[in-house]
């Protein structure tokens, strides 16, 4: 009998140890939040803020298997408005059976953004934060109040925030070693290489680098891709009226064949798409002929250009299609006293002749040019680049969100319109022009098939081309990848600063070794009286994907 009392007495010792008190099966507990749409207080503008600030607190708040949110399709239907009061707070928290309420309004006064926030509890604690910020740096206020709510209101350390959760958008896309390639936003991630030259100067010939020699003319644009189906890239580059093949041999840009338009047609954009679907890629010049669209497509067999079509009524372009992002060739035809006419269309083949097709719904500010669409997980955004070289992202509906406050995507590629063209809006002050600007390429693209999507575009820099409309001459230039963090467009990484001008960019195996290369082509920059004596450079920076954590063998790009 002492026997079994002994041990009786030993079980309950053990059971007693393993099982942790109440309050700290309570603390490991699920628990769950949800974040209402801000209420915003200032111009119109501004309002696509509101949902903005409820995705960017949503994605810092989760904590896997801690705190998980509340999907915002309930949210919407459950609480329809921002409560206005506590007490309607803590009847929206019931109502969504939650254990924590985030909500708050953002105001805008001119330049400045006051941003209050509130977190409430089941047991009615009110946790109230707040910042008054320029309007600049509302994004960085943000992800301060998202570090006082984790620390002071969830009991999470630093280090665990910083772990990325499970479908939180990262900056996986792109390179954060400060020595290397920087991202101006966001926490510090672990350091990775993808390639020094990128952001520090190296000689012509530096490991990863290379700089062509330069070619005796000036460039419009540039194409990657095998044309001919024999496994190799070639390298297409359009001038103002004509499409060169090279590729390289022994580190030199060697010619392979020319193809010479009519002197009185003006090159606009160079594109490949295997439009017949044999296998071969098409190369499809957008051109005009007197102010009229005149577009022509070539294809490159056994070392020769041969002209399939020409003399095409429309403007064309190529895109990345949702919802399969598929590329597809599109179209716009020229407007009735005006540059564009009012819709873009996809171009088909009918009848042995390309003509417009379907009709994509798009802004009204879209022309055939300045568009692209950004992929969002299982929805995308509407990147345009407007008439004053900023960027404006529009959602799937076509609601304005934001506009970039740099200028991107510049060129120097202009046409004769007039101020009632698609695309530039009514700006009736001086800075109106007698040309527009066709935009530089803007390329979607991410570094594995796990990764979230940036979008490639160029910063052509030039104090001059701010204030006088005529010159678009840019002296030095860089790449910016961008992505959306919820509110606007934010640089996840870019290049050094490029001398010359950026006409075109892209990612491609350019060196057939196997490897992906970033490409710039640039029209080298003699000075305000030698554009007579422009060059056409090209340069390519290896990207070392290897060293990218978690990435695949290959790139999801734009162009192909």
């Amino acid at each position: 009998m002492r026997h079994f009392f002994r041990f009786l007495l030993m079980a309950v010792v053990l059971f007693t140890c393993a099982t942790p008190p109440k309050a700290v099966l309570a603390e490991d507990a699920l628990k769950r939040f949800a974040v209402l749409p801000f209420t915003v207080h200032g111009p119109d503008q501004y309002a696509y803020l509101g949902q903005g600030v409820q995705t960017m607190l949503t994605s810092r708040l989760k904590w896997a298997e801690r705190f998980e949110d509340v999907d915002r399709p309930v949210i919407t239907q459950v609480v329809p408005t921002t409560p206005a009061s506590q007490e309607e707070a803590q009847t929206a928290l019931d109502a969504l059976g939650t254990d924590y309420l985030i909500f708050g309004s953002v105001t805008i006064l001119g330049d400045q953004a006051s941003l209050d926030a509130h977190v409430l509890d089941v047991q009615g604690n009110d946790f109230p934060y707040s910042a008054q910020v320029p309007l600049n740096d509302l994004i960085p206020a943000l992800e301060g109040v998202a570090r006082e709510i984790n620390a002071q209101v969830f009991g999470r350390r630093q280090e665990q925030a910083a772990q990325p959760q499970a479908g939180q958008p990262t900056q996986a896309a792109g390179p954060s070693h400060p020595d290397l390639i920087y991202n101006e936003y966001g926490p510090e991630r672990n350091p990775y290489h993808l390639n020094p030259e990128i952001l520090y100067a190296g000689s012509a010939d530096a490991p990863g680098r290379w700089r062509s020699q330069a070619l005796p003319f000036a460039s419009l644009g540039m194409a990657v891709g095998d044309a001919d189906g024999n496994g190799k890239n070639e390298i297409f580059l359009l001038t103002d009226n004509k499409v060169l093949a090279y590729h390289v041999v022994d580190n030199r840009l060697m010619p392979l064949a020319e193809y010479a338009a009519p002197t009185r047609i003006q090159c606009l954009n160079i594109n490949l798409l295997d439009i017949n679907r044999d296998g071969s890629q098409e190369i499809i010049v957008s051109a005009i002929l007197e102010e009229a669209p005149r577009s022509f497509i070539l294809s490159f067999v056994d070392g020769r250009f041969t002209l399939l079509e020409d003399r095409i009524p429309l403007y064309m372009n190529v895109v990345r299609h949702p919802p399969d992002y598929r590329h597809v060739l599109i179209g716009q035809r020229q407007g009735r006293n005006r540059l564009f006419d009012s819709s873009v269309h996809e171009v088909l083949r009918m009848d042995g002749r390309l003509e417009p097709g379907t009709p994509l719904n798009l802004p009204k500010e879209a022309n055939v040019f300045n568009f692209t669409f950004l992929p969002q997980d299982n929805d995308f955004k509407i990147v345009i680049a407007d008439h004053r070289d900023k960027l404006r992202i529009f959602s799937a509906t076509n609601s304005f969100q934001s506009v970039t406050e740099e200028s991107y995507a510049g060129s120097a590629l202009g046409l004769v319109t007039d101020d009632s063209m698609p695309g530039l809006g009514q700006l009736k002050d001086e800075e109106m022009r007698d040309y527009y600007y066709i935009p530089s390429r803007l390329v979607p693209f991410r570094l594995d098939r796990n990764s979230p999507w940036n979008l490639l575009v160029n910063r052509n820099i030039s104090l001059s081309a701010q204030f006088f409309a005529r010159y678009r001459y840019f002296p030095q230039g860089e790449i910016h990848s961008l992505f959306w963090d919820g509110i606007n467009l934010n640089i996840n990484w870019k290049t050094r600063r490029i001398r010359g001008t950026v006409v075109d960019y892209g990612l491609a195996d350019v060196m057939n070794d196997g490897r992906t290369e970033l490409f710039v082509l640039v029209n080298t920059h003699p000075g305000v009286t030698g554009f007579t004596q422009r060059r056409t450079v090209l340069l390519t920076y290896a990207l070392d994907l290897d060293t990218v954590p978690d990435a695949g063998t290959t790139l999801d790009i734009g162009l192909e």
